[in-house]
């Protein structure tokens, strides 16, 4: 799989494989199952997680990178549907928590499922990272007013 597509702006519209275009879940050029989508609202960048088979660790990976290279600072993470993540992928949250903050960028997370909110609260994971319910109140504390929603295909 090749991911060297620019963060962020090439998703939802295009396939991080292939490059097509995309309206949909899957990628109609090489049907690519899509797992995150991307919007920008000025220099927040915001990724919602779009299936429970997402491949959360290589989506990380992106993200450190592009926080590295200065694509990334402000960063709003929306679990939407992910019930559950790897004690790996928790350690790659705190890695990109801790980038982000070193580039004065800020990482919030969203939407958390219960069962994935416990874990940050018994891990104490909830205590450094700022979590907020819902989308909109993270928007705010971002100092977006209401920034719209992903758009539907």
């Amino acid at each position: 799989m090749n991911f060297s597509m620019s963060l962020p702006g090439d998703k939802p519209d295009r396939c991080p494989v292939c490059g097509t275009g995309v309206r949909g879940a899957a990628c109609p050029q090489c049907g690519h199952l899509l797992w995150f989508a991307s919007r920008q609202i000025g220099d927040l960048t915001i990724i919602q997680l779009t299936d429970t088979r997402a491949a959360v660790m290589e989506l990380l990976d992106l993200l450190d990178n592009a926080v590295i290279d200065g694509m990334i600072g402000r960063l709003l993470i929306n679990f939407g549907c992910i019930q559950q993540v790897s004690s790996a992928a928790l350690g790659k949250l705190i890695k990109l928590m801790n980038r982000a903050d070193a580039v004065r960028g800020h990482l919030a997370l969203c939407g958390l499922h219960a069962d994935l909110r416990q874990v940050f609260r018994i891990t104490r994971l909830d205590q450094i990272f700022a979590i907020y319910e819902n989308e909109p109140d993270a928007l705010e504390s971002f100092g977006v007013q209401n920034g719209g929603q992903f758009p539907v295909h």
